[in-house]
């Protein structure tokens, strides 16, 4: 039994040592992470923001970013909005 803790305690003394390596490690892992999260939403963002202006050619378009769901709206005149379906 002796020899199991000792094992744990020698495995534990190597990771203590090497705390601050290892925060460093997490801290560039993360970020690499949200980089890629990012990334990808700016892209999914970009894609509708040119599926709408497709879809309501030949008139104008804005799209909106919402937490439910991203909308296009469409000018129907200069100062008239119109959903897009």
């Amino acid at each position: 039994m002796n020899r199991v803790f000792d094992f744990f305690k020698t495995v534990w003394s190597w990771v203590y040592e090497r705390t601050v390596i290892w925060c460093i490690f997490t801290f560039f892992i993360l970020m690499g992470w949200g980089q890629l999260l990012k990334n990808e939403m700016s892209l999914e963002i970009k894609e509708g923001e040119l599926e709408c202006k497709v879809s309501c050619l030949p008139s104008s378009s804005e799209y909106f970013y919402v937490r439910d769901g991203n909308q296009c709206w469409c000018y129907s005149d200069v100062n008239t909005l119109v959903k897009q379906q």
